[in-house]
């Protein structure tokens, strides 16, 4: 990422600001990929050039993930259990931890330190210039889900992440960048400590993405 991520918020670019109804106006704006190819292009990518991923692309990724696609009732790019909008989504890169805000598709810093070596022990995450973090609020889905048993909460989660990651996998198609999703590499305990998130909370899943080497 550029050096003006170091700022507590950065604004959208105008390209990836949503129009009402349209599904991917901030993808659209940049690719004329269609849906078909990027079905077709969609695959996981573990190796990775060093080069930052540019502001914009990332935050059209973002959107992708967990954006407002229709501004008048805040409705999401993604589907969620009982509507729980529990997934929060932060980013990882070498200038530190960044919690994407979806109603206004900025980031906020939340820490300078550069975790993504801690969020797994594949070598390849560290390597990734930027890394997804799916964090699931565990108050808000527990609220949304009237009395769910635990299993179903942690199923609940995980759905949720996984929904956001596919759209995350065809917008990096869009984007000509790569990702891949990972679960059980995930070193869950060394992230909720590094982002200080409270108890309660679920990490499904982490996503590196870069630009495919």
């Amino acid at each position: 990422m550029k050096k003006d991520l170091n700022r507590r918020h950065f604004l959208a670019a105008s390209a990836a600001a949503p129009v009402a109804v349209a599904a991917v106006p901030a993808i659209a704006s940049a690719s004329e990929t269609t849906l078909q190819q990027a079905f077709e292009g969609r695959q996981s990518t573990r190796r990775f050039g060093p080069a930052p991923v540019p502001d914009d692309q990332i935050l059209r990724v973002l959107w992708a993930a967990n954006g407002v696609n229709r501004p008048d009732s805040g409705g999401r790019t993604v589907p969620s259990w009982r509507t729980a909008y529990d997934t929060q989504v932060y980013l990882a890169t070498a200038e530190g931890v960044f919690l994407h805000v979806p109603e206004s598709n900025t980031l906020e810093q939340v820490t300078q330190d550069d975790i993504r070596a801690i969020a797994s022990d594949s070598a390849f995450v560290a390597r990734a210039p930027a890394l997804i973090v799916y964090v699931s609020d565990g108050a808000r889905l527990r609220e949304a889900a009237e009395g769910a048993d635990d299993q179903a909460l942690v199923i609940g989660a995980h759905v949720n992440a996984a929904l956001s990651a596919q759209n995350v996998y065809l917008a990096c198609v869009a984007e000509g960048l790569g990702t891949c999703l990972i679960g059980g590499a995930a070193n869950r305990e060394a992230i909720a400590q590094a982002l200080s998130l409270p108890e309660g909370s679920i990490v499904p899943y982490i996503q590196p993405v870069g630009t495919p080497r």
